[in-house]
């Protein structure tokens, strides 16, 4: 706001120099004017201590004197344009002389959650399930005491996040507020996994960047629903695995590790890269070419609309 009202005020002093150019030079009221308006702007440098406000106080100062006739001479516009200029770029030397802070950036209200669920487990099998909007979430295994740890960092005035937990089922949830106005700043929700339990695995991905790493980690099935998202997935070389796969207009990379075979199911409109890696089947299905020497094997099956998938092996 203030920075339009200085223009216009700039504007009209160009057309009252043009078209009455002689009432200009001897119409000390509207340079008075317009040197309380500059000043009224610069007063606030006691607070905000900007080169703005500085410059707004220094150039305002300027008008009143030479309304009042205080100066050595008149000044004529080209001058007062020209002292204008110089008074901003004396209050930018001086800021960085003087050490004049800057408006803060708002400060973001930033929350670290850290959670170990569900106490006292004695078993040997959990039921886990995440929700994310617009959310960094990353899924592995840890050497930790209680079979989840969930570490969520968030701003709470955008994030709902939950979680939740009954006998072998955890549930991990962070949703964006259907009050919040504001542009999102993405939320990180890491996921610890117990190396020694077997997990049933539910992910849910809203606009989201997802990397999950079930590298170590024995899994019975995994079920992703993924929409307008990326999602890197590392299959189990525990053991054999399923993982099935809902995917809407989302890129899905599927990092195979050496001795892991992958057979690969498709209905849908999927964008398949990398097809030297795999060999068709009659029955339409995909092998990966290390199927004969794995010791594991991942059943991937992929349900698609607008989709990407792409196939890598890893060391």
């Amino acid at each position: 706001m203030e920075g339009r009202i200085i223009l216009i005020a700039l504007g009209i002093l160009i057309f009252i120099s043009v078209l009455f150019n002689e009432l200009f030079v001897n119409f000390g009221l509207i340079k008075f004017f317009f040197g309380v308006v500059f000043v009224a702007f610069g007063v606030p440098f006691y607070k905000k201590k900007s080169a703005g406000t500085l410059g707004n106080l220094i150039f305002g100062a300027i008008l009143i004197l030479d309304s009042f006739r205080l100066l050595p001479s008149p000044l004529n516009f080209w001058q007062i344009v020209l002292l204008m200029i110089a008074s901003y770029i004396l209050a930018a030397g001086l800021s960085g002389l003087f050490h004049v802070r800057k408006k803060p950036h708002k400060k973001i209200n930033k929350e670290i959650l850290i959670f170990d669920i569900p106490p006292n487990f004695t078993g040997d099998s959990l039921d886990l399930s995440t929700e994310v909007d617009w959310s960094y979430l990353t899924v592995e295994s840890s050497k930790i005491d209680y079979p989840v740890r969930a570490k969520a960092s968030i701003d709470g005035e955008i994030y709902s996040f939950k979680n939740s937990y009954d006998g072998d089922k955890v549930m991990v949830n962070n949703k964006l507020k259907v009050s919040n106005v504001k542009v999102p700043r993405r939320a990180k929700i890491s996921i610890y996994l117990k190396e020694g339990i077997s997990y049933s695995y539910v992910g849910k991905l809203n606009v989201s960047d997802g990397f999950l790493n079930f590298r170590q980690i024995n899994t019975k099935d995994v079920r992703i629903e993924a929409t307008a998202s990326k999602v890197a997935i590392i299959p189990s070389e525990v053991d054999n695995s399923t993982i099935d796969i809902n995917s809407e207009v989302s890129s899905i990379n599927i990092k195979l590790p050496n001795d892991v075979a992958l057979v690969l199911n498709q209905i849908g409109e999927l964008n398949f890269k990398d097809l030297e890696l795999m060999t068709q089947r009659e029955d339409g299905s995909y092998v990966s070419t290390n199927f004969s020497e794995a010791l594991y094997t991942c059943y991937l099956n992929i349900s698609s609309e607008m989709s990407k998938l792409n196939i890598e092996f890893i060391d």
